[in-house]
């Protein structure tokens, strides 16, 4: 009788491993990869300030499908870690992940923090220079792309939490004048900002343009019901996986001059995709995005290793050597996408 219940024990548990699906695998190991060489409770080491956001947003989204809560302690103290926050594009980073964390917990404390951070900016950053727009640094000095990318998502959000209408209001003021402020290119790519003339820059178009836009957008038809917003989302993100992108077609930016930022703007990029996959109907468009997400996947987890025994290359072609907690979190990012 023993045996045979030793026997089932060891069915049942390799039944069950067997049945965890490749993308939920992966993004474990790097999950705990990146806590056991960066984690920390009040953020990650060798991550930049503003990433502390995002990261806990790769995590909370971790969390949500794969019902794994190892981590909460720690996601919980980093997002309320808002030091070393400099510009509006930081504080809106830590708005969004506080909304994300208060849908988690519902600590009153995140949602009435992002809330008062949320009118702050628009009362003292939104102008009508270049006919509206939040601006990017508290000199004034430049409007650009990630600022009103993350305002709108930031609206989203929020809306989505309280159903307040001035929410709602501010996500769709947010996209009607970016929609008209001359950022998108004629390749259906969204570039870094304005010039003095309020012009399009013609800086490049990193992923993470591409990726806070795709997000904002697709919350926008979620809100409004509207199917026009998720398929300029659609489009955006057809056009970044095929042009922002090797000849290998892994995701890639435009410039390599990125620094520490770098390695996270990628994992901003495929955590909205995913969220945009999941939230459309089967078609062949999904089925494009869902075919580079899994060929994309492939490579990045080849860069561990084949097992995730190492840490990823913040350049997913691989020989950058730029390892760290941004770039672990977005090889997490991309293979929770995968499985969406």
């Amino acid at each position: 009788m023993r045996l045979l219940a030793a026997l089932l024990l060891v069915l049942s548990a390799t039944t069950a491993h067997a049945q965890t699906p490749v993308w939920q695998t992966r993004a474990a190991i790097v999950a705990e990869t990146l806590d056991r060489i960066w984690g920390k409770d009040g953020g990650w080491n060798a991550s930049e300030n503003w990433q502390r956001f995002p990261i806990v947003d790769v995590l909370i989204d971790y969390q949500r499908r794969t019902a794994d809560f190892r981590w909460s302690a720690k996601i919980a103290s980093a997002v309320r870690n808002r030091e070393g926050r400099y510009l509006n594009d930081d504080d809106l980073w830590a708005v969004i992940a506080s909304v994300d964390a208060w849908q988690t917990d519902h600590d009153p404390e995140l949602l009435n923090w992002a809330a008062t951070n949320f009118s702050r900016l628009v009362t003292d950053h939104w102008d009508d220079h270049c006919s509206g727009g939040i601006w990017w640094d508290s000199k004034h000095t430049y409007k650009n792309a990630i600022t009103n990318e993350l305002l709108l998502t930031a609206a989203t959000r929020l809306y989505l939490a309280t159903g307040q209408e001035p929410y709602r209001d501010w996500a769709l003021r947010t996209w009607n004048w970016f929609a008209a402020s001359g950022m998108f290119g004629p390749d259906g790519l969204v570039n870094d900002g304005l010039d003095a003339q309020c012009r399009n820059n013609g800086k490049p178009r990193y992923t993470y343009n591409q990726g806070v836009l795709m997000g904002g957008l697709s919350d926008l038809t979620a809100i409004t019901g509207a199917p026009q917003y998720r398929t300029a989302a659609l489009n955006t993100a057809l056009a970044a996986i095929r042009k922002l992108v090797t000849p290998e077609g892994l995701l890639t930016e435009p410039s390599d001059e990125l620094g520490a930022d770098g390695p996270m703007f990628k994992g901003v990029f495929v955590t909205h995709l995913g969220h945009l996959v999941e939230s459309m109907p089967d078609s062949p468009e999904r089925t494009e995005l869902r075919l580079w997400l899994s060929h994309n996947s492939d490579a990045v987890w080849s860069l561990g290793g084949g097992d995730g025994s190492q840490p990823i290359d913040g350049l997913w072609s691989g020989g950058s050597g730029q390892v760290g907690a941004a770039a672990e979190a977005s090889a997490l990012a991309l293979f929770l996408a995968a499985g969406a």
